[in-house]
């Protein structure tokens, strides 16, 4: 890019965006009435346009960090978030096994997987207000203890109701990198990354937690999961410093040392949490931008990953005769092929498609340009759909594999599509945005499991399957509007006057 293209998108974004900077928090320009203003030096991301927000001069700035820094800490969430969903999803395949061990049945048996779904959405809603006071490292280190605790317990219970309870407090464990994530990463790839590890946890889970229970016991696909996140846990308490930082008020504070960010010291911040802080999440609810992205994204996780976890340990076994190794091949690996499909184009391309319309405006990075990527989003409807009739005709495996493969791919571009717009259009709100859409998903999908199996086995599945893809299509629209009209309906509701200093 040339020193004139870069000069004209440092231009346009003063007059478009300095003026506001009390709104947009990108930059804050200090300004004296007894002494002239002095110039605005913005800094540009490598593609030469204006950061936003803009780092501070403060070296503690996890802006201003190294890249490898950046990239060690997106790893290590994303890592977490993998970790966590796979947890939650390697005793799918043996739902038919420990349903007759515990004398349940195969539907009482997901509820393993639906209660964990529940409560991981649910806990981020109360531990948001915390987590932008007391920052994000505590709470990652506290809450995985409780996690790996769940796990063990899960995995050494002598009831059913013992391997639920066990679950419960795995899902309020889990639930950190799950909900808060997304606050912690940068966009664009990178939060193409983070979504790729959380989705395809429950994916590639099934392939694994076959095998052990076949070889082992479905007990240690509780146990296994605990002891990665010792592992990791340790990891987390040498390595993972704090990333909450304050905009406002950084002149004051003096630089620390690597050592000192793994320390707890209290408050990040220095204000009180009041009860108004619980009920913020719920306030971005209000914002379109946020509310109608989370509202497709809730059909699209359900209808596109949840639906086959709960269907698929029943249908391969009735269907196909296969064992719970089998059960897990076909129940994971092809929404884990397609959804890293559709990573590779979704991350680049959403970028790409952003950059692209800053060049054709004058720097101005339009959230909206994200958008463009709907179209790929109904392959995950086209899978659901086919993936029906081929079950109710008994079809070879390899149909419902490649059905699940398509849906995948269309699940994968939805997530990248969903969190990167959503954070792009309102930053510091980033984490409440995580929460939000993490409830919407998680309390749509812990449904699935009461319905899924009876709504297919009385209406037939040629007929429950594209119903169910058909609603995710219908939650599709309003996110096509959004494209048209979603930057004057967040010009008109305004920007959220909460956590304008994060």
């Amino acid at each position: 890019m040339t020193q004139k293209q870069d000069s004209s998108h440092v231009e346009s974004f003063n007059e478009a965006n300095i003026n506001n900077s009390d709104a947009e928090k990108g930059v804050r320009v200090a300004s004296d009435k007894a002494e002239p203003e002095k110039p605005v030096h913005l800094k540009l991301d490598k593609s030469g346009f204006p950061m936003v927000p803009q780092p501070s001069d403060h070296k503690d700035d996890p802006l201003n960090w190294p890249i490898w820094a950046k990239v060690y800490i997106v790893l290590m969430v994303s890592g977490l978030g993998f970790i966590n969903q796979m947890g939650s999803a390697l005793v799918n395949p043996t739902f038919v096994v420990m349903a007759k061990d515990f004398n349940v049945t195969v539907v009482q048996a997901s509820y393993c997987t639906t209660v964990y779904i529940l409560l991981s959405g649910i806990t981020p809603m109360f531990i948001v207000p915390f987590s932008n006071i007391y920052g994000r490292r505590i709470l990652y280190l506290t809450f995985s203890l409780v996690g790996i605790a769940a796990q063990i317990g899960s995995g050494a219970a002598a009831t059913y109701g013992g391997v639920i309870t066990g679950r419960v407090f795995y899902g309020i464990g889990a639930s950190i990198p799950i909900g808060i994530g997304a606050a912690t990463g940068e966009r664009g790839v990178y939060m193409g990354i983070y979504t790729l590890c959380v989705n395809n946890g429950p994916h590639i889970a099934p392939i694994i937690g076959g095998y052990i229970a076949l070889n082992l016991s479905w007990r240690w696909c509780f146990y296994i999961p605990g002891i990665i996140n010792a592992g990791l846990w340790v990891a987390l308490l040498f390595t993972f410093p704090e990333t909450l930082f304050s905009r406002d008020d950084f002149s004051n504070l003096e630089g620390t040392s690597y050592v000192s960010k793994l320390l707890f010291k209290g408050k990040v911040l220095n204000r009180p949490i009041r009860f108004w802080d619980f009920i913020t999440p719920y306030r971005m609810i209000g914002y379109w931008a946020v509310s109608l992205p989370s509202i497709y994204w809730m059909t699209a996780n359900t209808y596109g990953s949840a639906l086959f976890a709960v269907t698929g340990s029943h249908l391969a076994a009735e269907l196909y005769q296969f064992n719970v190794a089998q059960t897990g091949l076909l129940m994971g690996l092809p929404l884990t092929i397609g959804c890293m499909i559709g990573e590779a184009t979704a991350g680049w391309v959403s970028d790409m498609l952003l950059n692209a319309y800053a060049k054709r405006h004058n720097g101005h990075r339009k959230p909206e340009a994200r958008l463009f990527l709907m179209p790929a989003c109904l392959t995950l409807t086209v899978g659901v759909i086919v993936y029906g009739p081929c079950v109710q005709s008994h079809k070879p495996w390899i149909a419902l594999a490649l059905c699940m493969g398509v849906a995948g791919f269309g699940l994968q571009v939805g997530a990248t599509m969903v969190y990167t717009y959503t954070t792009d259009c309102y930053k510091p709100q980033s984490a409440e945005i995580g929460a939000v859409i993490n409830l919407y998903k998680s309390v749509f999908a812990f449904n699935i499991g009461f319905y899924a199996v009876p709504f297919g086995e009385s209406a037939g599945w040629q007929v429950s399957f594209p119903v169910l893809g058909a609603i995710n299509t219908v939650t599709l629209l309003p996110v096509i509007y959004l494209y048209f009209k979603g930057e004057k309906i967040r010009e008109r509701q305004g920007l959220p006057k909460i956590h304008e200093d994060l």
